[in-house]
């Protein structure tokens, strides 16, 4: 072997181990020029960062900066600017426990309140999540711990520094806070009506007026009470509650326009906040008109008879009743008609007939939907049971006339012939959208997917299309 074949090898290590000391020293050199920044030039980079909208990359900047100068005064601005930066990149957990961490570890410093009001506002908006805030879903009935913990830190702000620059937006979240968590015990007391567990209603209102009197919910927490002593027979309470409701049944009118609906629909124009908005249904009818789009289709019968459907329109209407806000049930009936082409098994074998025509389909279903949002924008899944009948408009028999006498067109004939026509048990499913535009109209559109139980047919028959309803709420 020659000798530069054998050593081949040994240049080849010897080149690789260079290489990885010469990286190294280059890393080693870049840690070297970093590690030599001052706290400000870090701070400098970092605070571009912020203004740029590199959340992430800010943070990571401040975090060092911190870590190698935690005692220089950019540091101490690095901590405020941290926390801003945790928020705005939706690391709430580490925007709090930094918040914390100024608060215990500068207690005097004079942009502490800065830190209170990070920690009220992360709690703010942690109530609901992205989706939520997206489909305006109604949180009153959801246990609000965040709005009591962000409650907390806006009150400790405004006690402790009252001329603060953050104490007047402050004060307007306290208000969608106090009207929030005056929702949810209102909400409990409702539930309690519904269950017939009287005592407990009557006491979840009383909490409402005691603790959060002035709010929109105490005075249909007022008619919670008299209703509620009413059903316990203690009429002298219930006539008080009633004369003390009659006496603050003004009370949404003089409270300031920007607060009074704070606590069912606060915009998020007003102090920053999300919109929480619910769709009244709970405990309404509601008729709806529509049209329905059925998809091609083929179905196979035993014996050898195909059937091909071509697509078509079709009209569809019913009645609804919503029992919550999320759960509704009733009644439709769907007619469409469609055009068709069919080969026909014969008497013999391999003889087919082919025929076309068109052919109508009349539905009556019971079915149920299902809100899963309470806000006017929501996803939605249905269920149905019924019979449905297709008329394939084949005549049966000869045609039957029938005559009478007229006494301004004389005698009038008519003709009419049976057809061959098919039904039998159908069952559906649905999944899509349902906005509620305001009280009264509302709209939706599903994709159904339909099995009719057809006699001599290959299997359960399938079919699918697309629905579009509008819908009158009374």
């Amino acid at each position: 072997m020659p000798a530069a074949a054998r050593f081949r090898p040994l240049v080849i290590a010897l080149v690789l181990a260079l290489a990885g000391i010469a990286a190294s020293g280059c890393k080693s050199r870049g840690d070297e020029i970093a590690s030599k920044e001052s706290p400000d030039e870090m701070y400098k980079k970092a605070a571009a960062d912020l203004r740029s909208g590199n959340y992430k990359g800010a943070s990571d900047k401040l975090s060092q900066l911190m870590a190698r100068y935690p005692f220089s005064n950019a540091a101490k601005q690095g901590q405020l600017d941290l926390m801003y930066a945790y928020y705005k990149n939706y690391e709430a957990e580490s925007a709090i426990d930094q918040a914390d961490q100024f608060i215990r570890e500068n207690p005097t410093h004079p942009r502490v309140d800065y830190a209170y009001y990070i920690r009220g506002l992360v709690y703010f908006e942690s109530g609901a999540g992205w989706l939520e805030r997206v489909f305006n879903a109604d949180v009153t009935k959801r246990p609000p711990s965040e709005a009591q913990k962000s409650l907390q830190a806006f009150q400790t702000l405004l006690e402790r520094y009252p001329k603060s620059p953050y104490a007047a937006d402050a004060r307007q979240r306290m208000v969608f806070l106090r009207n929030r968590l005056a929702d949810y015990e209102l909400a409990v007391a409702k539930y309690y009506m519904k269950r017939g567990a009287y005592v407990a209603a009557v006491s979840r209102a009383r909490a409402v007026i005691e603790t959060y009197d002035g709010s929109p919910a105490a005075l249909t927490a007022l008619q919670i009470m008299r209703d509620g002593y009413k059903a316990l027979g203690i009429d002298e309470l219930a006539t008080r509650a009633d004369e003390v409701y009659a006496a603050n049944k003004d009370l949404p009118n003089i409270v300031p326009p920007a607060t009074a609906p704070a606590g069912l629909a606060m915009s998020g124009a007003d102090v920053g906040g999300p919109k929480y908005s619910a769709a009244a249904r709970e405990g309404r009818w509601e008729g709806r008109l529509g049209f329905v789009y059925q998809n091609s289709s083929s179905t196979d019968f035993k014996g050898g008879t195909t059937v091909d459907v071509a697509s078509g329109l079709g009209f569809v209407g019913g009645v609804d009743y919503h029992f919550t806000d999320r759960l509704a049930a009733g009644v439709n009936l769907s007619y469409d008609n469609k055009s068709y082409k069919a080969k026909v098994a014969g008497d013999q074998e391999g003889e087919v007939y082919p025929i076309k025509g068109d052919l109508t389909t009349t539905s009556l279903m019971f079915d149920g939907s299902y809100n899963f949002l309470t806000g006017p924008f929501t996803p939605l899944v249905t269920a149905g049971l019924g019979w449905s009948s297709v008329d394939t408009n084949v005549a049966t028999g000869p045609p039957d006339v029938g005559c009478w006498w007229s006494p301004w067109y004389g005698y009038i004939c008519t003709a009419w012939q049976k057809t061959k026509t098919v039904s039998g048990f159908s069952y559906e499913l649905g999944v899509g959208v349902r906005y509620d535009f305001n009280d009264y109209l509302a709209a939706d559109g599903i994709y159904k997917m339909k099995w009719i139980n057809f006699d001599n047919a290959t299997g359960t028959p399938q079919y699918d299309g697309f629905q579009m309803n509008l819908g009158w709420k009374f």
